[in-house]
């Protein structure tokens, strides 16, 4: 049975009764894995006990617990509300699974839900000082209920300071896999409410599902031609976390890839395009959900929706040749969907970063020559595509500055 938190209410008891700094023996520094979850951030913070000061915080392992990583950072001269705290601890342990570590938290509560294992931990606290001066008639009460997750349970523990009641608190709870604890020493002489002890665990317990929650690393994609009748197809993303699902919602958007709407109905991994769609964008929202929680991300718009059965640029035109007075510069259709009839081609003459362009009149061929009026623009070709059912258009990169 680990007996560490119990070693660090004796020593937050002994810097109650002596006025020396305590530390804990902690064990080999270590630290999580790239990708995994990190206990540094589900555990208490200073502006959770009233900006007390840190005086000791480190990553372990924990031989007794089945842990991956562990995490403590101890606290003094703190407070929750009206209630002083001179001593608090905080750990969060990342199990090796959820189930072991509800086992771990159930054969604990077990443990000191006995005579004999309340006696242990005395003994247990007893030898971390002595009980015959400053500090005696320690004793160790039975487990309450925290109503911080199932499980979940407050033991109370007193001794007397100086002749004053002096409560001692173990609140342990678990989110999934990971097991927290909240070890808080009182002010001699004050109570330490359960209501105190629940806040600072609901609070850490927050900070364990934000961190255990999916998080997404790449955003979701989508593929396929955006033309009524196209199937568009889904990609998650990549997410950290181990999602256990994902839910997809498809939305409408306007042009330009905002002002957004949910699309009914529309929440499978794939999408048929609806002529309601036509001259709007869409995308994609991805939910990843696994026991701790949920979080969503979307995908960029698509380009605009094409009517059904127009042509479809699915590969931009191209340039080649070079750009100098007097070079022949040749355009290509690039590739369309929608089995295109007919092509029109426009060159246009544009500025030195490829914008503000303008048609060169009767450049309409595929191919054009330089001019020298060309000279310090750029120039690009538009396609547009037809067959009977509409036309589509679709613009190539700029031509470097022509020289």
């Amino acid at each position: 049975m680990r007996l560490r938190p119990l070693a660090l209410l004796a020593l937050g008891v002994f810097v109650l009764a002596a006025g020396l700094a305590g530390g804990v023996s902690a064990a080999q520094s270590i630290r999580p894995a790239p990708g995994a979850p990190d206990p540094k951030l589900m555990v208490l913070t200073p502006q959770d006990v009233g900006g007390a000061k840190v005086t000791k915080q480190g990553y372990y392992k924990d031989n007794d617990f089945p842990s991956v990583i562990s995490y403590s950072r101890e606290f003094e001269d703190g407070g929750v509300g009206g209630v002083p705290l001179p001593y608090v601890d905080s750990e969060a342990e990342v199990g090796t699974s959820a189930a072991s570590t509800a086992r771990y938290l159930g054969t604990l509560r077990v443990f000191v839900g006995t005579k004999q294992g309340r006696k242990l931990m005395a003994e247990a606290l007893s030898s971390e000082f002595s009980t015959g001066g400053l500090v005696s008639n320690l004793q160790v009460g039975k487990p309450r209920n925290l109503g911080v997750g199932a499980g979940s349970f407050d033991l109370p523990m007193s001794v007397r300071v100086l002749g004053l009641r002096t409560e001692l608190h173990l609140a342990a709870f678990r989110v999934e896999r990971v097991l927290g604890a909240v070890i808080a020493v009182g002010a001699p002489g004050k109570r330490v409410p359960l209501a105190t002890l629940k806040k600072l665990a609901t609070t850490m317990a927050a900070r364990m599902v934000a961190e255990l929650s999916p998080k997404n690393t790449a955003p979701p994609t989508v593929s396929g031609t955006p033309a009524v009748g196209q199937t568009l197809t889904a990609s998650p993303g990549t997410w950290s976390g181990t999602p256990t699902s994902f839910a997809y919602q498809w939305q409408r958007c306007d042009a330009t890839g905002a002002s957004c709407a949910t699309i009914a109905g529309a929440t499978g991994q794939a999408y048929v395009v609806t002529d309601a769609d036509a001259g709007a964008t869409l995308r994609v929202a991805v939910t990843a959900r696994n026991a701790s929680g949920s979080a969503t991300a979307t995908s960029a718009p698509t380009a605009l929706v094409q009517a059904s059965g127009a042509p479809v640029n699915t590969s931009p035109p191209t340039i080649t040749g070079t750009a100098q007075v007097g070079q022949t510069l040749t355009g290509s259709t690039g590739t369309w969907a929608g089995n295109p009839t007919s092509f029109g081609v426009q060159w246009q003459r544009c500025n030195a970063s490829g914008g503000s362009c303008v048609n060169i009149a009767g450049a309409t061929s595929g191919t054009y020559v330089v001019t020298p009026g060309d000279v310090g623009s750029t120039l690009r070709v538009v396609v547009t595509a037809t067959n009977a059912s509409g036309s589509a258009s679709a613009t190539s990169a700029p031509t470097a500055t022509v020289t």
